[in-house]
This record gives structure tokens, sequence and C-alpha cells, in this order.
């Protein structure tokens, strides 16, 4: 499996997570939006406007948020670098993909933390299969029944790999 990069590079996305979800106006998001809809912060090039005001301004959520490479892998890999920005007709399809791929992402940070566990060679053959079955699951544009039966089963591997946890390296 060629690496791919777990953290956000937002300089190679399109602003996705500032369109896909939804907020609700808490002490993480001094505003509420509808998901789909384009964050009012973010200027005409799709660059947010408060970004270095976040927590000031009341949007701890946005802060703290990690995609885990995500929208640049939605963005750059997936859609080619095309982005709803030049066509508002792929807000829907990237915003799809987008929180697919980011679950996906999720488990692939998951299994790449288990890598720093002491495994036995045939827990870590296991732990790099998940890995390169979860990836693939990227490309595949699966469904999301698909995704969720695929993070229950990393979930069940994960849990299993419990007894390596605290056991001297």
């Amino acid at each position: 499996m060629a690496a791919i990069s777990l953290q956000s590079d937002c300089a190679h996305c399109a602003a996705l997570c500032c369109v896909t979800f939804e907020f609700e106006v808490s002490d993480d998001f001094a505003i509420g939006k509808p998901a789909e809809t384009v964050c009012p912060n973010l200027d005409e090039c799709g660059n947010c406007k408060v970004h270095d005001k976040l927590e000031d301004l009341g949007f701890r959520g946005c802060a703290v948020f990690e995609c885990y490479g995500a929208g640049q892998r939605v963005t750059q890999e997936i859609f080619g670098g095309r982005s709803w920005q030049d066509d508002p007709t792929l807000v829907q399809p990237m915003s799809r993909r987008f929180r697919q791929v980011r679950r996906l992402h999720e488990l692939l940070m998951l299994l790449e933390a288990a890598a720093a566990l002491s495994l036995a060679q045939a827990d870590e053959t296991l732990r790099r299969s998940w890995a390169e079955r979860v990836d693939a699951m990227v490309s595949d544009g699966p469904s999301d029944e698909a995704i969720e039966e695929m993070g229950r089963d990393v979930h069940s591997f994960l849990r299993s790999l419990q007894r390596y946890v605290g056991r001297p390296s």
C-alpha cells in the first residue's frame, strides 16, 4: 500500500469540511448552517476569512477538526482536482465522498496507531491486510453500509489487540 497522508492538507482540498457538515449553534459553533451549504466565513476563493481567529469568534469545532487527509484525497484523487467551487453540481457528490473517506481514514488512523504496539508477526500481517482493505475501499466508492460493516470488522480486530496494550516491547 502506498503511503497516504492521514493529516489535513487544506491547501490541496476544496474546503470540504466548511461545506459538507451541518453546524448547530453551540459552544463549538457561533452560527448554524445546514449540511452541504457553504459556510459564510469562506471567501470567494474558498479560504476561511476568520481562520486565524476561529476560537476567539466561537468556532472551536472548526479549530479542532481533523479530516485525517480525507479532504485532499477526495479533491485531488477522487475528483481529479475539480471542485464544487468551480462546478456547484459537485457539492453533493463531493460531500458524500468526503464523509465516506473521512470515516475510512479514521479507520486507517486507528490501524496506523496499532502499528506502535509490539505485535506478533501474524497480527502485524493482519493489521497491514486490514489497512490495505480499508484503503482499497476509498477508490471503490463503497456504500455507507459497506463502510459500516468494515468499521465493525476493523474495530473487532483492534479489540483483539488489547492483549498487547501495556505489554513491554
